[in-house]
């Protein structure tokens, strides 16, 4: 068993937005930064949440929805106990609760109406852990021995067509059919939303990266896996990634959270 869960986060706007549409939770706090460099901290491993929301830039206000989004997730297993799935927040929380009040927050005002977010989260307990996704924010799991798991799934109309057999996962298409098919949205007539639900154990050296599109858009899951040494700390791997997506022009607003439980302590980053 581990004794801690060690974590880093980081996120930036991106060297073309104007503004932060991403947003962070971790250990009860939101961030919502242009710029915010690698931070550290380690927590309990007897339970913990972090995760992330892109709000969709097409969108009214995307930066308001993302925020919204964290902040009904930041208090759910406390207020809505009921709504918890054998304690775990799963899919009937998302909806009841999470889109819920991201309508009673936004849907109201013609300015706000239809604002967007995906969401991406890791909950554990003691020696579980569980994934809930909406859109195309990602979470990874690296096994100790290397191995590579997407544990999320792209609400992608591209998706949607390679699981129908249409077309290949390598074949090209239009930017179009990359748009997002299902999202968190200001909009209660929008209640037939897709939200993945996996849980497993979190085995000792596991690692789990939680990354918005800003990130594995602009690396690919080959650069991603080729970055990644075991042998660094959750901060100097999340210093790489940040680095690896300012020199490849940071197109878009990223966010990045890394957790890995283990018996050894890792030195903080000066």
């Amino acid at each position: 068993m581990t004794n801690a869960i060690h974590l880093a986060a980081t996120q930036h706007r991106g060297r073309l937005a104007r503004i932060q549409q991403d947003a962070l939770l971790v250990a009860g706090d939101i961030a919502q930064s242009p710029d915010a460099p690698v931070t550290s901290l380690t927590l309990s491993r007897s339970e913990g949440l972090c995760a992330l929301a892109d709000g969709v830039a097409i969108s009214p206000v995307p930066q308001l929805a993302s925020r919204t989004v964290l902040e009904s997730l930041r208090t759910a297993d406390q207020t809505r106990a009921d709504r918890l799935q054998d304690g775990w927040i799963g899919p009937r929380l998302i909806r009841q609760h999470v889109q819920t009040h991201l309508c009673r927050r936004l849907a109201h005002d013609r300015r706000t109406h239809g604002a967007a977010s995906t969401l991406a989260l890791l909950q554990w307990r003691d020696a579980r852990f569980s994934v809930v996704n909406v859109g195309d924010s990602r979470v990874y799991r690296i096994g100790a021995d290397g191995v590579w798991q997407r544990l999320s799934k792209d609400h992608t109309y591209r998706q949607s067509m390679i699981e129908r057999g249409e077309i290949d996962p390598d074949q090209s298409v239009g930017q179009l059919y990359n748009d997002l098919e299902h999202m968190l949205i200001a909009d209660e007539a929008e209640e037939d939303f897709a939200v993945q639900w996996r849980q497993g154990d979190w085995v000792p050296g596991d690692t789990f990266l939680l990354c918005t599109d800003g990130v594995h858009d602009t690396l690919g899951d080959d650069r991603l896996a080729a970055l990644y040494r075991a042998d660094r700390s959750v901060a100097e791997q999340a210093i790489r990634y940040r680095e690896a997506v300012l020199s490849a022009g940071a197109p878009d607003n990223f966010s990045l959270i890394l957790l890995r439980g283990e018996r050894r302590e890792e030195s903080p980053v000066l």
